[in-house]
């Protein structure tokens, strides 16, 4: 989530081109977050 926020802000800022920080980039960054907290999950759920 955070690289997200600096992702967006670093675009709005103009330090990045808008194909720096596509849609795709943010579409991958989910993904990642997303396996991210299912790999928590299942890490402090393990008996």
């Amino acid at each position: 989530m955070e690289t997200e926020t600096f992702l967006k802000l670093a675009a709005r800022l103009d330090y990045l081109n808008p194909e720096q920080a596509n849609l795709t980039t943010l579409s991958q960054i989910n993904k990642i977050t997303k396996m991210l907290t299912s790999l928590r999950h299942r890490i402090l759920n393990t008996p």
